[in-house]
């Protein structure tokens, strides 16, 4: 910056003026970028804490797909976000004063602000003995009931995580056809029966526990905590039938009071079995919901899960999760994914599968053990 020539008489008084400026000019710049630290803090703490949100969802989107392809999920987690700020402020100042008719005083300056970000993100694969064990086993009941109290929808739970409930069995959701069956269409039929039961189950339980007529009770007997499904000894006389047909889907006797256990095998006539499904079980189940395009049908990349009942109904119009593929890359989408040529992607607007994706990620988060600082690593700095 270059300031010319002072008129005679006023130059003194100005040029220290000037220089009062150029110095409080100096000095502002130099406490503003003294305070960009602690601004930067919430904008790149949500920019990050956004970013780890949608790579995670893709990340689970992606593993579905993987599952309806029949390739194995891989999963890496963040272990550590680090990033570095550097700011660099600099002021020069220089000038010229002359004294006497016709002198000229020049003040010169210049300012330095530099700033750069580097951050570093550490990735962890995530497997093992251990994951592949939690990934495998059946999730415990008792989050089902925890997640129904937190208000989580209950019924795309169900839907999703339980297999079967008394003699309610929810769809298979292995290779077909599968042991047992003579044909697909044969096990297609039954799987819609299945499913056809489980929901017409789960429509039953809502209205009936609305109504107050069933409940599920946590009871404290010698130490330890079990949970007992109530039925109302007064029913109202148009909910009996509901009732009726409530005891004959899940296999109930006429006794009021059942204890809620997870065994499959020598249950008392007092007592309800719950089945719950693995992460890897829910994972293949909702890979039944994926749009596959027609060319990977029939080059046989995937297998067919799209077949018609015998009275012509689709199998993946009744399972609650809905993913859709494009060549193009969608727009107004919760989750996307490039795979094979296509995206893979869910609608914004579609609300059941948000909630059945948000759903089997906090069920794989509760499932996996924490990734052992042994495990190779992955640190890519970003910046």
């Amino acid at each position: 910056m270059q300031i010319t020539k002072l008129p005679t008489g006023q130059k003194t008084k100005k040029a220290g003026c000037r220089w009062a400026l150029l110095i409080a000019a100096a000095l502002f710049l130099i406490s503003g970028c003294a305070a960009q630290g602690a601004k930067r803090v919430p904008a790149d703490r949500f920019d990050y804490n956004g970013a780890i949100a949608r790579s995670t969802r893709e990340q689970m989107l992606l593993n579905i797909v993987r599952s309806r392809y029949l390739e194995v999920p891989v999963f890496l987690t963040v272990s550590s976000v680090l990033t570095q700020y550097e700011y660099d402020s600099g002021i020069g100042l220089g000038g010229i004063f002359e004294t006497g008719s016709g002198s000229n005083d020049f003040i010169t300056g210049d300012t330095i602000l530099r700033f750069s970000e580097r951050p570093t993100i550490t990735y962890l694969p995530v497997e093992g003995q251990e994951f592949s064990a939690h990934l495998l086993s059946d999730i415990p009941s008792e989050i089902i009931f925890a997640a129904a109290q937190a208000g989580w929808p209950v019924d795309v739970f169900m839907r999703i995580a339980i297999q079967r409930l008394g003699a309610a069995e929810n769809m298979s959701f292995g290779e077909i056809p599968a042991g047992g069956y003579s044909d697909s269409k044969t096990q297609v039929d039954s799987d819609f029966k299945k499913l056809k039961r489980f929901e017409r189950m789960i429509d039953l339980i809502f209205i009936l526990s609305d109504s107050e007529v069933i409940e599920v009770q946590l009871v404290e007997e010698e130490g330890k905590s079990e949970r007992y499904l109530i039925i109302a000894g007064e029913v109202a006389d148009d909910l009996r039938p509901m009732l009726g047909e409530l005891r004959q889907l899940i296999g109930l006797t006429n006794r009021n009071r059942f204890r809620i256990t997870d065994r499959v095998t020598n249950l008392k006539d007092d007592e309800i079995s719950i089945q719950t499904r693995s992460v890897m079980a829910m994972m293949e189940f909702m890979a039944r919901g994926v749009e596959v395009p027609l060319e990977h049908l029939e080059d046989g990349w995937v297998i067919d899960y799209g077949l018609q009942n015998s009275e012509g109904e689709m199998a993946k119009e009744l399972i609650p999760f809905k993913m859709h593929s494009s060549k193009n890359r969608p727009k107004n989408v919760f989750a996307a994914v490039r795979f094979r040529d296509y995206w893979y992607y869910i609608d914004h607007a579609d609300i059941t599968s948000k909630r059945a994706l948000s759903l089997i990620i906090v069920l794989f988060r509760l499932q996996a053990p924490t990734p052992s600082g042994a495990a190779p690593i992955l640190t890519l700095p970003t910046g």
